[in-house]
């Protein structure tokens, strides 16, 4: 009965010491700054939106530009 109950000492500390580390973990993900993916987010969208917009703009210089050569 000794050997399973060393056993069961050694099982039950190893699980406790997983759980430290695993609050540990999320203790320290919580400090983390999360403005800064919030940013990078708004970044992105603002440059996508920036793009459709040349995008846009170059279609719309090319095809007035085609219609003033079809004119001339």
């Amino acid at each position: 009965m000794g050997p399973n109950m060393y056993l069961y000492e050694q099982a039950r500390e190893a699980h406790n010491r997983d759980l430290r580390r695993e609050a540990e973990r999320r203790r320290r993900l919580s400090q983390l700054p999360r403005h800064h993916w919030g940013m990078s987010g708004r970044a992105v969208g603002k440059l996508g939106e920036l793009l459709q917009n040349l995008g846009t703009w170059l279609k719309q210089l090319e095809q007035s530009r085609s219609a003033h050569e079809d004119r001339v």
